[in-house]
């Protein structure tokens, strides 16, 4: 019997890998997806995952036509059940699952009128409501343990939402200065943690292009930030030498934190920028470990017992694989590695089924 298995999409290979978390052995890929599948969630009940569409081509700010579908995954049969069309919501591209309340929520970017929250009903898989928020393109976010409360990112907005998702509505904003990039809360839910400010950066991915842009003037330095969720309000910081890109917090409640790293504006560097994955103390905010990974790592999973990290290195295509004991990198799985960008993004932890 397969153990863990490790779902990895690639963007722009529009493909969803499966590898044994255990012997990182490939198991089996799902070729063909919509473009351009991003973050995953996971229903342990239905045992599926639901991957968001976000674009149809290009990235973030390219101004390329936009999805607006989510895919239904069976993760044992290995195949796409059912597709979620969201519609005339556009751009999803985190998506969280609550079990207590058995919804899907997914953040989507302004459009016609329209943004904040999407709300699906998993047992129907059709949309039952939309939470607006005043902050335009919710483009990370993140649930208590609870499902009572969402948080959310908006990239270049200067705030993050607080939402009430029992009564589906925005409830107050903390501040972010030049915006923020990926937000996820701790296992206990007393504390977010948010990668700040948004990456001001160069985009062109059809030409294998995403480096460093001049900042907007009075820009903060890159920082993680922690937020008490009792009081929403931030209780520290911790600062960074380059942008932060992802973040996710383990099991144990270290905070895993990606950053990208570039070559000096007119450098032609001899060989790849690698970037750093930070393992953090959460109680101190002091850095234990850095690991130097693939290019651009970005969305970070981490195994149940919290002792593997997964990070998915965008634009190398790779998965650099963490051993969170001895911080050395024990692997690189192979999801899209060759062309100018690989785009490997979501990835999501399927446990064993367990028989009986």
């Amino acid at each position: 019997m397969t153990g863990d298995v490790l779902m990895v999409a690639s963007q722009f290979g529009q493909k969803l890998d499966f590898f044994d978390a255990t012997t990182l052995e490939k198991l089996d890929t799902v070729p063909d997806l919509i473009a351009q599948p991003h973050e995953m969630a996971w229903d342990g009940g239905r045992r599926l995952a639901y991957l968001a569409h976000t674009y149809r081509a290009g990235a973030y700010g390219e101004g390329k036509p936009k999805a607006h579908e989510i895919s239904v995954v069976d993760a044992d049969a290995r195949t796409v059940v059912d597709v979620i069309d969201v519609s005339p919501y556009e751009a999803p591209h985190d998506v969280e699952y609550d079990p207590a309340a058995d919804l899907i929520y997914t953040g989507v970017e302004a459009g016609d009128g329209r943004n904040g929250i999407v709300v699906i009903d998993a047992a129907t898989r059709q949309v039952v409501g939309n939470i607006p928020l005043e902050a335009p393109n919710a483009h990370w976010m993140c649930l208590t343990p609870d499902g009572a409360k969402a948080y959310v990112a908006h990239k270049e907005a200067p705030v993050l939402s607080v939402v009430d998702l029992r009564v589906r509505r925005q409830v107050g904003t903390i501040p972010a200065p030049a915006g923020a990039e990926e937000i996820d809360c701790s296992p206990d839910g007393r504390f977010v943690f948010a990668a700040t400010p948004m990456m001001s950066l160069v985009i062109n991915v059809a030409q294998g292009q995403l480096n460093k842009a001049v900042p907007p003037p009075g820009t903060p330095v890159p920082g993680l930030v922690k937020i008490d969720t009792g009081t929403d309000e931030v209780v520290g910081r911790l600062e960074f030498e380059e942008y932060l890109s992802a973040l996710r917090v383990a099991p144990d409640g270290r905070v895993l934190v990606t950053e990208f790293r570039f070559p000096e504006p007119g450098a032609t560097p001899a060989g790849p920028v690698r970037g750093r994955v930070h393992v953090v103390d959460p109680d101190k905010l002091e850095v234990l470990a850095s690991v130097e990974v693939d290019e651009l790592p970005f969305t970070t999973r981490s195994s149940a017992d919290g002792r593997t990290a997964f990070t998915a290195n965008l634009k190398t295509g790779s998965v650099s694989v963490i051993d969170l004991d001895t911080y050395e990198v024990t692997a690189t799985l192979d999801n899209n590695i060759g062309p100018a960008f690989g785009g490997s993004h979501g990835m999501c932890l399927v446990p064993a089924r367990q028989e009986g």
